[in-house]
């Protein structure tokens, strides 16, 4: 019972000081507590879904890596969430994939060298002595 005795005990101190109970007190203190509790679990909550955010864009990282992919596209990917990752790389993996496919091939052209700059290709010895033959040529 002694909780709901006024906190001053001078009531007629002209002040104009408010005065509480201990149960006004209390109610005060827990409010405020609960109030900053909740502030922190807010900065806590923040800073893990920040945390997250950073470990999905190094995991986005390797994954390009590990496919071939240059990282200059994590910009253009979808992080937002693990599976939104995975679906993005697959996509532009199997994209990729597909232009190199259709891509045309290099392709070599045999029997010719090409000419040193400032010398004249030279004929293979029997491919020269028929041709020199078929223009009636000495040699």
């Amino acid at each position: 019972m002694d909780e709901n005795k006024p906190t001053n005990t001078n009531p007629e101190s002209g002040s104009g000081e408010r005065t509480f109970t201990q149960d006004q007190l209390n109610d005060i203190v827990s409010r405020r507590l609960a109030e900053e509790k909740a502030k922190g679990e807010k900065t806590l909550r923040e800073r893990e879904q920040q945390l997250a955010q950073r470990e999905l864009l190094l995991t986005a990282k390797e994954k390009l890596t590990d496919a071939g992919l240059p990282v200059e596209l994590l910009n253009a990917l979808n992080v937002s969430s693990p599976e939104a990752m995975e679906k993005a790389i697959t996509t532009l993996k199997g994209v990729i994939d597909k232009i190199k496919a259709e891509a045309p091939k290099p392709f070599t052209i045999h029997g010719a060298k090409p000419a040193e700059a400032g010398r004249r290709p030279e004929l293979e010895s029997s491919g020269d002595s028929r041709l020199r033959k078929a223009m009636g040529l000495p040699g």
